[in-house]
């Protein structure tokens, strides 16, 4: 099997249209720009999603009359997993289920709301996962952006929907039943209001590329004493880490490695 087909880049991606965008995004910004807010993250999350070299990517989309494929995302069309009528938590569980099942061998959601995501996280978070061990990163709010399983932990999705403010801690007590560790990647932002969209349009122009054009070295190839080191200092054992998360504190932005 392909190397690039072992691992694969889950996203949820919503249409363009009234209604769609996130809740709280909405209630901030007003329906009109929340829309385009929106639209601008989803395209920023897939192209994360498509210039990451070490996995492919699956698209969970329900198509509208307007906008019946992803040509507004991505003029080659890339396809999707038609999840017509699904809510968040079962479009999230199919899609993981559908990747293990078409070959890979860990799994990665990446949330469209949180647009500071560096590629050292992602190349972390697919590199710890394993049959005892799953990946998390944690918004500030209590969200999540992203989660990276192998085959082995399905049932860690059981109801888990990402975008409510206690999901992360969710998911880390269901870890904790499970007698599994969690590997957490640096804290970051989720974009649900003004002041956290001024955190992105500061960073974005703090920014000279999103994907360096080939994987650092240094996270791939790092020796095992240096990575068992990492692994030791973020992985947690209980889910009291997450009862109650930071408040506000300063974004992670900057420009990507070289």
């Amino acid at each position: 099997m392909d190397d690039k087909r072992k691992n694969c880049i889950i996203l949820l991606v919503d249409p363009p249209e009234s209604g769609k965008a996130n809740y709280e995004l909405r209630t901030a910004l007003g329906e009109e720009r929340a829309l385009h807010i929106s639209a601008d993250l989803m395209k920023n999350s897939y192209a994360i999603s498509k210039k990451f070299k070490n996995a492919i990517s699956l698209l969970s989309y329900e198509s509208v009359p307007s906008h019946p494929n992803l040509t507004w995302l991505d003029p080659e069309d890339p396809g999707f997993l038609d999840v017509a009528g699904k809510k968040p938590a079962e479009r999230l569980a199919g899609a993981f289920a559908l990747a293990f099942n078409t070959g890979a061998q860990k799994a990665l959601f990446l949330s469209h709301l949180s647009p500071a995501v560096r590629p050292d996280w992602l190349y972390q978070a697919f590199d710890a996962a394993g049959e005892k061990t799953i990946s998390l990163g944690l918004n500030q709010d209590g969200s999540f952006y992203l989660l990276a399983i192998t085959h082995d932990n399905l049932k860690i999705l059981e109801g888990v929907s990402y975008e409510t403010p206690n999901a992360a801690a969710e998911v880390a007590e269901k870890a904790k039943k499970n007698k599994l560790t969690v590997f957490t990647t640096p804290e970051t932002f989720a974009v649900k209001s003004e002041e956290t969209l001024r955190q992105w349009l500061d960073s974005k122009t703090q920014e000279t590329a999103v994907f360096p054009a080939s994987p650092p070295a240094d996270v791939l190839f790092a020796d095992a004493s240096k990575e068992n080191h990492v692994r030791k200092n973020r992985r947690v054992h209980s889910a009291a880490k997450f009862e109650h998360p930071k408040e506000n504190p300063p974004p992670h932005a900057g420009p990507a490695p070289q």
